[in-house]
């Protein structure tokens, strides 16, 4: 048990002894002491207010104390889960919501193209570019197995919870697949897809696989990152114009428009 203040120490052996109670039993005597407070009030011995500030101390130190050891015990928790994520699991990660996010612009297509048949293309295009984010961490998971290791520690990444970006694509899959999206609830998913922080987990594995490249002395596959990066550029540039041409929406162009400070 931590050792109180120096109040103890102030205490005779004898008070020592008539204190000594465990939490339970301390705060029990002090329920019993509250309840007769009237009582109390009109007692005017100096030594017994005494003992009762006595009492109050030797709580409130515990309960800092208590409080303290709770607040170190959860921030170590959280640090070990932070140091025990992996880049296996990021990469499992990402290809997940990549991959979902590529059937979800295909089952755009499907249902909208009967609206304009540039709209289906479109859709089938930014359905096109997300395998091919799929196909590229997919290549750099096996790079950084041979070079990195999967049971790496993640560092590095930055806070983002995968969990939200999750419950958010089950909420436009949803919506998708009542049948009733709109040409501008499309746009508005897109939109709300691109501006999440999926793009930031991709773009820490891409440089993660940056990494891997260099230790494995392939310099030359450095024009696929390249390649991709430049490509990202093109995919909101897509979806901007698509937006402005097709939506007519005024809100909706300068929400897609705002993707460009997302993606500098």
């Amino acid at each position: 048990m931590i050792e109180s203040p120096s109040i103890i120490h102030s205490l005779s052996i004898p008070q020592i002894c008539a204190i000594s109670l465990s939490n339970h039993e301390l705060l029990v005597g002090l329920r019993r002491f509250s309840g007769n407070f009237h009582a109390l009030s009109l007692c005017t011995s100096v030594g017994f207010l005494l003992l009762w500030c006595r009492f109050s101390a030797i709580l409130m130190y515990d309960l800092d104390t208590t409080l303290l050891e709770f607040h170190a015990h959860i921030s170590r928790g959280t640090a070990e889960r932070q140091k025990s994520v992996t880049l296996a699991d990021i990469f499992n990660a990402c290809q997940d919501i990549e991959l979902r996010q590529a059937k979800l612009y295909a089952a755009l297509s499907l249902r909208l193209g009967d609206v304009d048949e540039r709209i289906a293309r479109f859709w089938e295009q930014m359905s096109t570019e997300e395998w091919q984010h799929y196909m590229l961490v997919d290549f750099g998971r096996s790079l950084c197995a041979q070079t990195i290791g999967l049971d790496a520690p993640a560092t590095g990444l930055p806070g983002v919870s995968i969990q939200q970006i999750t419950d958010a694509l089950n909420e436009h899959e949803r919506k998708i697949d009542s049948g009733e999206i709109t040409l501008n609830g499309a746009f508005e998913i897109a939109i709300a897809i691109e501006g999440s922080e999926a793009d930031t987990i991709y773009m820490y594995l891409l440089s993660t696989i940056r990494k891997a490249i260099y230790e494995s002395d392939q310099p030359y596959l450095i024009s696929r990152i390249s390649h991709v990066e430049r490509d990202m550029t093109v995919h909101i540039d897509r979806l901007i114009d698509a937006t402005r041409q097709f939506s007519k929406v005024p809100e909706l162009v300068r929400s897609a428009q705002a993707l460009k400070e997302h993606h500098p």
